[in-house]
């Protein structure tokens, strides 16, 4: 993304006196335009420009003769969540903990929908004070992103590491714990591991199969594979995966599955994938491992429980918003990030492959 245009110095100073704002009890009155010259070290023009942003946010009322003084009516300052507009239940968690980091800030959240295949609109976000967007956004250079960024107010890309491109950014770390499901399960006893990339071709994505390869080809598994359900961005990735391993299973005809364990790159996999090896006869887990880099509140529930990997939504929304604090008070570093690491939950998905699914890799039809 091309470097975007200078930012005024009156937005700069909004942005500055936000937080502050929102802290102060009704009616307290602000220092002069005159103090904050001298304060600030900007001219009158920068500070009645920065006011007048204000009062339209509703953070502050001018009284003729008087000053200026806060306004609790909307003070809270407004964060926007952009997130696409379909039903997905990863930017539902998403959302619902960044509304609670918010309230328990006094802050307020407002969510504008963007559609999936266009990721360009631009709706009721638009008198927000700061934004938090997903990856999708910088992967396909939206015209929305530009926007926002033009716009002066601080933008974090939640879920993505953007160290190439100037946005801060709060993301998750999930190669150790992709590198402990490839270690446990190897402890186990399983040497031919299969990969389920279920996820649209994004630059994570593929990082996360190249750490899945390089793992295994350092711990001495040089028959573990990848299977690729080559889904594509605005598609239902769960169906594709469910009619992907159904396709698989099929052409293998009778062979042995060549493999003893499955990860599953999301949830996109890991939720069809007991179904349709239940339905091919394979029992999990005594004819086949499942793990999932996904997390799913209901999978202690699943039959048997998948073992996943969780990464806490609350503490990567705190980290957003804290972010957001540090750039409202003034924070000119060249890049903010905050990087959130993956816990393994080790569930009843996961046993140790018999003597002789170890030597024949599998299980004829999955049920001989």
């Amino acid at each position: 993304m091309a470097d975007p245009s200078p930012v005024p110095k009156y937005v700069e100073l909004a942005n500055l006196l936000r937080e502050n704002l929102a802290a102060k009890a009704d009616g307290t009155r602000l220092p002069s335009v005159r103090a904050m010259m001298r304060r600030f070290h900007v001219s009158q023009h920068t500070v009645t420009s920065a006011l007048g942003l204000l009062e339209n946010d509703g953070m502050i009322e001018r009284r003729p003769g008087s000053g200026v003084y806060a306004s609790r009516q909307n003070a809270a300052p407004v964060v926007c969540f952009c997130r696409p507009q379909n039903q997905n239940a990863h930017f539902d968690l998403k959302e619902e903990a960044l509304d609670k980091a918010c309230r328990a800030r006094g802050w307020q959240l407002v969510v504008d929908r963007f559609d999936a295949l266009k990721v360009d609109s631009f709706s009721e976000g638009a008198s927000a004070s700061a934004f938090i967007v997903p990856p999708e956004l910088i992967t396909f250079h939206s015209p929305l992103l530009r926007r926002l960024a033009a716009r002066g107010v601080p933008v974090v890309v939640m879920g993505r590491d953007t160290s190439g491109e100037p946005l801060d950014f709060v993301t998750g770390d999930d190669t150790p714990v992709l590198r402990e499901f490839v270690l446990g399960l190897k402890e186990r006893g399983h040497r031919r591991i299969a990969y389920l990339d279920c996820e649209p071709p994004f630059d994570e994505v593929r990082r996360r199969v190249e750490s899945f390869r390089e793992i295994c080809r350092s711990h001495g598994m040089d028959g573990s594979l990848v299977l690729n359900v080559r889904a594509q961005y605005g598609q239902d990735s769960t169906a594709k995966s469910e009619r992907f391993l159904r396709r698989y299973l099929g052409s293998l005809r009778g062979k042995p599955l060549p493999f003893t364990a499955l990860i599953a790159g999301s949830l996109a996999g890991s939720v069809p994938a007991p179904l349709v090896f239940r339905d091919a006869g394979c029992r999990i887990p005594r004819d086949l491992s499942l793990c999932s880099l996904g997390c799913d509140p209901r999978a202690v529930y699943s039959i048997p429980p998948i073992s996943d990997a969780t990464i806490h939504d609350r503490e990567l929304a705190s980290a957003a918003l804290e972010i957001i604090g540090r750039r409202w008070n003034g924070d000119r570093s060249e890049l903010l990030s905050h990087t959130v690491s993956y816990r393994a939950n080790w569930r009843e998905s996961v046993g140790s492959p018999s003597r002789r699914k170890r030597a024949r890799a599998g299980v004829a039809g999955c049920s001989g």
